[in-house]
């Protein structure tokens, strides 16, 4: 049986102050990380996705990419994956390991694959229909959303956007505000420093572990559920309803859910 085409490329780019990073694949992995400062590696693995009617042709895109990598720069602006044209990309799957300056500014986007950022002092924006979102020690703001798939994010400095339709939210040792919402999956937030908190579930708990020793105004329902808080000054207090402050008060947490419990600490 004749092996899968696979093919691989390399490139380093020169850049001077802060990049933007676009990068955007249809199907495989995307995997940024910090590295040397004025400096971008891209390393990307191509492979046949399957055998099907037209091989000869995917071996041939495959060499074509490999000796044309799909990379373009323009200033402090470099593009990665599909700006070489989807049409290429046809059965084909790229892994991506891309490593760039720390105040490099990340956007990201996956039909179907995973994406994994860490290190990044600058502001992540990342987007996959089919697939898992991985972010940790991110200096910046963070934007993260998922059709179908989980999102876990960790060590953020700045606010935190995390939209899943199908799918779990992680958002921990967050030192910023953040928003966070499914349609089906379970919500665990936990803060390092007080700010906002916003967090709304259809089907699936909600979990928040507060800032040691600071004030928050509380607002938590649940239409199917049970509500754990806690010691507070209440307003509002039932099973499936509650509102009052923790600590003298301070920021908003908001949160809901159609069908689950919800955890505060």
């Amino acid at each position: 049986m004749r092996e899968a085409a696979e093919g691989t490329f390399e490139t380093v780019l020169s850049v001077a102050g802060p990049a933007t990073l676009d990068v955007a694949v249809d199907y495989g992995l995307i995997r940024v990380r910090a590295g040397d400062p004025g400096s971008v590696r891209i390393r990307g693995i191509l492979r046949a996705r399957r055998w099907f009617f037209g091989w000869v042709s995917v071996e041939n895109r495959i060499r074509q990419l490999e000796s044309k990598p799909p990379v373009e720069q323009s200033g402090t602006t470099i593009q990665v994956g599909a700006v070489a044209g989807r049409w290429l990309f046809r059965g084909i799957a790229l892994y991506l390991e891309i490593t760039v300056p720390a105040d490099t500014r990340i956007r990201a986007l996956a039909d179907s694959g995973d994406i994994r950022v860490e290190g990044i002092a600058g502001a992540v924006d990342c987007e996959t229909d089919s697939g898992d979102v991985e972010l940790s020690a991110i200096h910046g703001n963070v934007r993260a959303s998922a059709d179908s798939g989980s999102i876990r994010i960790r060590e953020v400095a700045g606010r935190v956007n995390a939209e899943a339709d199908s799918g779990d939210i992680e958002a921990l040792e967050i030192a910023g505000e953040i928003e966070a919402a499914t349609d089906s999956g379970d919500i665990r937030i936990s803060q390092t420093v007080a700010a906002p908190v916003r967090a709304e579930a259809d089907s699936g708990g909600i979990r928040v572990q507060l800032a040691p020793g600071a004030g928050y105004n509380v607002s938590a329902e649940t239409d199917h559920g049970r509500i754990t808080v806690p010691e507070m000054e209440w307003r509002t207090r039932s099973k499936q309803e509650v509102d009052g402050r923790i600590g003298g008060g301070g920021p908003l947490v908001d949160l809901e859910t159609d069908s689950g419990d919800i955890d505060i600490a």
